[in-house]
């Protein structure tokens, strides 16, 4: 099923995304999605639960996109990610349960101190054994600050989520004032502690850097950085 699920998505993806929620792609996605409630993760030989979950939220958010106008609200967004819209096997998760819950290790979301799932979840059975912060460029929010979509493979995963972290961090990262300043995508201040905090964070970032001359300068200043966010635009992309 989940090289199914990969099939559909790869094939949705090269749709225009204006033109996807009539697409014949997106019908099929949507049956994959929907054929998840028969799926019993505890049986089947899956060669990378986390790009299996990647791909699941990643779908998900493909197929109820739609759902979003080009004037929704930032609570409109919040809850599109809060409801119940996946069945997999006998439990209910919505994108927050799937980014937060599985692949975050049951972190609690940004701006909150509530963890999704409750001690004693069955759905805690297929959290990964280690938080991978990588995960953060390959999930997909069909937004204009959204990392690419991406479909990922078992066998590639490591590679693949490294490419979708370089090219993330080499396309919105800024150095300026010759190294004192970083200006980062907003995941790095919501998810700063997957990173390990301001440090981890320029590490993450000085290791991912292609311009050796803006690396050189950031080492120079000994963590003497500061870090700065850019806006994160939730707008729906439209094509």
């Amino acid at each position: 099923m989940d090289e199914e699920l990969a099939q559909a998505l790869e094939a949705a993806r090269t749709v225009r995304f204006d033109a996807l929620a009539s697409s014949a792609e997106r019908a099929r996605l949507a049956a994959c999605l929907g054929a998840l409630e028969g799926f019993d993760l505890r049986r089947a030989r899956i060669p990378s639960q986390m790009a299996f979950w990647i791909n699941v939220f990643n779908a998900a958010v493909l197929r109820d996109a739609p759902e979003l106008g080009p004037t929704s609200t930032a609570r409109a967004v919040q809850a599109f990610f809060e409801k119940p819209r996946l069945k997999i096997g006998p439990h209910a998760y919505s994108l927050d349960d799937v980014e937060h819950g599985v692949l975050r290790g049951n972190a609690p979301k940004q701006g909150s101190r509530r963890r999704p799932m409750k001690p004693g979840d069955p759905r805690l059975e297929h959290v990964p054994i280690l938080l991978d912060e990588r995960v953060h460029f390959a999930l997909y929010s069909a937004c204009r600050s959204s990392p690419p979509l991406r479909v990922y493979e078992g066998g590639r995963l490591d590679s693949q989520l490294e490419d979708a972290a370089t090219d993330h961090v080499r396309r919105t990262v800024r150095v300026q004032d010759r190294g004192a300043v970083l200006v980062l995508p907003q995941f790095f201040r919501w998810f700063a502690d997957d990173f390990g905090g301001k440090s981890g964070i320029l590490e993450f970032v000085a290791a991912r850097l292609a311009d050796e001359a803006a690396i050189e300068m950031i080492d120079r200043r000994l963590g003497d950085v500061s870090l700065r966010y850019e806006e994160f635009d939730w707008t729906l992309e439209r094509t």
